[in-house]
């Protein structure tokens, strides 16, 4: 499976609104609400990319890619948004070096905190969704005698996805609600993030060394999910510590990058694509985390649509095997080719993120930091 995630650099204030103890760190709103922007668009093209999931529904007949609804339109989400993964990445570099680094190397966040700060986000919808998929995916199986699209649904499997430790070294099995992988490879990289910071501090030579290191670690074949994660996300904080005057060489960069790109024909080349990224996410970053003062009108809307990146990224795998789940039983064949199928999962997915957002996310994360954290670092 290919997908992204990471939306898991989301806290319970929003990205706009600056921790009160961080204020010689302070970034404009209307930079990280492009920063929102850019978030919500990549976990739209992951909702997409992963529609051909339904492909996999037992009785349905196979789906050719210019089949899929509005492929005319949508051609560039079906077919590269699974490099998605690599902005998200870089979307969490850029928010942890912008939140985190100067205080983890000041000492002013100790390892309690910063632990439990990223469990509350994160585990109560990863629990909730994994418990849900193993229990359907029993139910999906005796009905059609598989699993759906994963077929790595072992006691081992579900153990280590408890931990969220699926895509720690070097086992890259999907299994259970398998977007987690992303996360999961996340994880490693914040537990790196931070005994790195609390030595050294948060430069653009730190961050630049931990790239050329993850790539050299890749030439000799030590090809883990969480050494890629650390390339893009280090590289994302080297988008958050470059300064302002950096912004048109960014774009130059980025349009010849996607030029060249275009004209050797290495889109989509499983070879290319990684190193292409590597360039492309920073100075993506750079652009959308200028000055956007015109998004300002828009800073509720486009903060609430922030906030659903976590929830539809586990969100959307669940609700497609509760669909394949129902094919199964009732016999009715969905018709994934149709437009208003699509825009239905889409709708669905966004609606039932809002609500588990606002209703179980949020509480849960408040009760476990109020069961766990002083309230110094609440606040």
């Amino acid at each position: 499976m290919s997908i992204v995630a990471k939306f898991s650099i989301d806290e319970s204030a929003p990205l706009t609104t600056q921790s009160s103890n961080d204020p010689a760190h302070a970034i404009a709103s209307s930079k990280l609400l492009g920063l929102e922007l850019l978030r919500f668009g990549s976990a739209l093209a992951v909702l997409v990319v992963h529609y051909n999931h339904f492909a996999n529904v037992a009785g349905l007949a196979p789906i050719a890619r210019h089949e899929q609804p509005r492929y005319e339109l949508l051609w560039p989400l079906y077919d590269y948004g699974q490099y998605g993964v690599h902005i998200f990445w870089g979307i969490s570099g850029y928010i942890f070096f912008w939140k985190y680094g100067a205080l983890i190397h000041a000492r002013a966040v100790d390892a309690k905190q910063f632990f439990w700060l990223r469990v509350s986000r994160l585990y109560p919808l990863h629990l909730a969704t994994l418990l849900f998929v193993a229990a359907l995916q029993m139910v999906h199986r005796q009905l059609t005698g598989a699993d759906f699209v994963d077929p790595a649904n072992q006691p081992a499997d579900f153990v280590r996805q408890l931990f969220m430790a699926s895509h720690w070294g070097s086992s890259h099995t999907f299994s259970f609600n398998s977007p987690i992988w992303s996360v999961s490879a996340e994880v490693a990289v914040y537990a790196a993030f931070y005994a790195m910071l609390r030595r050294l501090a948060p430069t653009r030579t730190l961050c630049v060394s931990v790239i050329i290191a993850c790539l050299g670690l890749q030439l000799i074949g030590l090809n883990w999910m969480s050494i890629g994660c650390a390339a893009y996300f280090f590289a994302g904080g080297l988008a958050a510590l470059v300064p302002p005057k950096s912004v048109r060489p960014a774009a130059v960069v980025l349009t010849a990058v996607i030029a060249l790109t275009a004209a050797t024909g290495a889109f989509g080349d499983p070879y290319k694509m990684p190193m292409i990224m590597l360039v492309v996410v920073p100075c993506l970053l750079i652009l959308v985390c200028r000055e956007w003062p015109v998004l300002q009108r828009s800073q509720r809307p486009i903060q609430f649509a922030g906030n659903l990146t976590y929830s539809s990224y586990l969100l959307h795998f669940p609700l497609q095997l509760l669909v394949a789940t129902a094919v199964a039983t009732s016999g009715i064949q969905p018709p994934v080719t149709a437009t208003w199928f699509l825009g239905a999962y889409l709708s669905v997915t966004l609606a039932l993120a809002a609500v588990s957002y606002r209703w179980f996310e949020l509480p849960a994360q408040r009760c476990l930091r109020k069961l766990m954290l002083p309230r110094s670092a609440i606040d």
